[in-house]
Parts: structure tokens; C-alpha cells; sequence
């Protein structure tokens, strides 16, 4: 294992310790590390730009269903955006409160598209990006523009102007969080929104339990950061302009006790018949009041200042 001298995010040079030497997805040698001073929990050494092409043209499919099993559906486009529709309903509980009525909306990352559908129902201009060619094929086949990059996006439309960038689990993939941050500010229209969820290092499967076979599997090779709110908001603050956080459950108690159980993924929703709608929502209210939840969500606004 080889040691950093200093945090990639905020640069401290001192009181960075290992979080866990247990990379999933990894061949060896990488490990997580933490900063004392910004808080952000790193990947070290990270993949480099030939490893990342690499894994995201020829992998991350695979990987990604490996780690959900086939009810993921990450193979097969159809079965991806049919496995999400929890997922839309519960985006589309705060997306409603904080996009624009209607308006030109990128989503960075898009996969099968599953986020778009709905607000390209609901009047929406929206575009693509996503690296991987499964899906970004898939996209254009249902007549939707889609980019592999953002300068394959600034090179076909550079006029930018949208009225709201989006991204789901993206940010923690980015070896450099707030160029690309900032590479999607410039892309708003004044007033427009950047919104992107993140996973919340703070977890109750990680910081609460304490799940060996949980700790195994979610420290993942694919990411390059873990953020918790104080590093996250470490990140947004350098960007200058007004932000907010907000925290978010994915997983029901379901998941949790089938991973306190069997310890492995997969039980979303198993025994909710038996515990009832009421007993989940409370449970999911509970961990996002405590800060124990699983998601972040970042609501950043072009034009205003904190």
C-alpha cells in the first residue's frame, strides 16, 4: 500500500488516515484514506486516465451488475429504466421543488436515460451525456441528443444555455470534483440550477452497523471520493455561489436487515408487506434526520451568492 502526502482536495499534508484497505472491484495495492482537515475520503493511488477510459468504455456494466445483480438490469437498457422507477419517484420528489417549469435540461450521466423520460414527458428539452456506449446508443435510438463527453457536448452545441445540469452518483467518479462542478456552472443559463446526488459516507450500513461483509462491498475502485456533508460542503463553498444540502434515503430497512443477515445486497422491499409502508418511511425519516442516511443531494444556483 502506498501512503499519500496530502489531501487531493483541500491539500493538507497532515492527519490523513486509512479508512479501509478494502477496494472492491480492485486488484490490490489501492486503499480509502480520510482528511482530518476537509473530511473528504479518497481513493489512493486513484485509477489513472487510461485505467478510468479503459473500465467505463469496456466494464462498467458489468461491474455495475455484479455488484446489483441482474435486478439492476445495467445490461439490458429496458430492464435498467424499468428496475429505476422507485428511483424517478423519489428524484422526482425534490427535482419538482427546485427545476424550472419547463426548460432546457442536461443530465450528466444519464445511463439508460431513465431520469430524462419522465421530464421529457413533462415538457422538458433535455440532453444527454454518458460515456458508455450501451446506453448512449440506446438514447439516440429514442431520439434523444446525447454526447459521450462534455467537449463532445461544447463541440456540437457551443452555445451551452441550459436552464438546469443534473447528475446522480457522478461527482464521487470525477478525480477532479470541482473543475467538473465548475465546468457545469459555466453551462447554466443566469439563475440556472446545478443538482447532484452523491453517496453520504456517513451511512448507517458503514458509521452505525458496522457490517463486515457491507464494508467490503462499498468501497468501491469506481470512485475516486466518498463525501460526508462537511466535505462536501468544503467543496461547494470554493465554487461561489449559493448552494444547499439536503439528505436522502435510497435504501429501505429491508435492505438493512437483509444485509445484517446474509450480508449481501438485495433486499430492497422483502419484507415491507410484513412491516408495513409506515414502518419503512419512518425507519427512512429517522436516518435522515440522524445524518445516518445514504444519499446527498447538492442544489447549487448560478448568479447568487451564499
Amino acid at each position: 500500500m502506498t501512503l499519500p502526502t496530502r489531501c487531493p482536495l483541500c491539500s493538507a499534508g497532515d492527519r490523513l488516515s486509512v479508512v479501509t484497505p478494502h477496494v472492491y472491484g480492485d486488484r490490490g495495492g489501492r486503499a480509502f484514506f480520510c482528511c482530518g482537515t476537509c473530511d473528504a475520503i479518497f481513493l489512493h493511488p486513484g485509477l489513472s486516465p487510461e485505467e478510468e477510459q479503459r473500465f467505463y468504455a469496456a466494464e462498467f456494466e458489468g461491474f455495475m451488475s455484479g455488484r446489483s445483480g441482474d435486478a439492476g438490469g445495467w445490461t439490458q437498457p429496458e430492464r435498467h429504466i424499468a428496475a429505476n422507477q422507485p428511483t424517478v419517484a423519489r428524484r422526482l420528489r425534490y427535482l419538482n421543488e427546485v427545476l424550472p417549469a419547463r426548460g432546457r435540461v442536461l443530465e450528466v450521466g444519464c445511463s439508460s436515460g431513465f431520469m430524462l423520460y419522465p421530464l421529457i414527458e413533462a415538457g422538458h428539452d433535455c440532453v444527454g451525456i454518458e460515456p458508455s456506449g450501451v446506453f448512449r446508443d440506446y438514447l439516440r435510438a429514442r431520439g434523444v441528443a446525447c454526447h459521450d463527453s462534455l467537449d463532445a457536448l461544447r463541440a456540437a452545441q457551443p452555445a451551452g444555455g441550459f436552464d438546469a445540469v443534473m447528475h446522480f452518483f457522478v461527482l464521487e467518479h470525477v478525480a477532479d470534483p470541482e473543475g467538473f462542478l465548475r465546468a457545469q456552472l459555466d453551462l447554466l443559463r443566469p439563475g440556472g440550477v446545478l443538482v447532484c446526488e452523491v453517496p453520504n459516507a456517513a451511512d448507517a450500513l458503514v458509521t452505525v452497523y458496522d457490517i463486515p461483509a457491507f464494508e467490503r462491498f462499498y468501497w468501491s475502485v469506481a470512485h475516486h471520493w466518498y463525501f460526508t456533508e462537511r466535505s462536501l460542503g468544503h467543496l461547494l463553498g470554493r465554487l461561489g455561489c449559493a448552494w444547499e444540502l439536503r439528505r436522502d434515503q435510497r435504501y429501505d430497512l429491508s435492505n438493512h436487515m437483509v444485509w445484517a443477515r446474509d450480508g449481501k445486497p438485495g433486499g430492497m422491499g422483502r419484507f415491507t408487506p410484513q412491516l408495513g409502508a409506515e414502518i419503512e418511511d419512518a425507519y427512512r425519516q429517522a436516518l435522515i434526520r440522524s445524518g445516518h442516511c445514504d444519499t446527498l443531494v447538492a442544489v447549487l444556483r448560478k448568479g447568487n451568492q451564499r
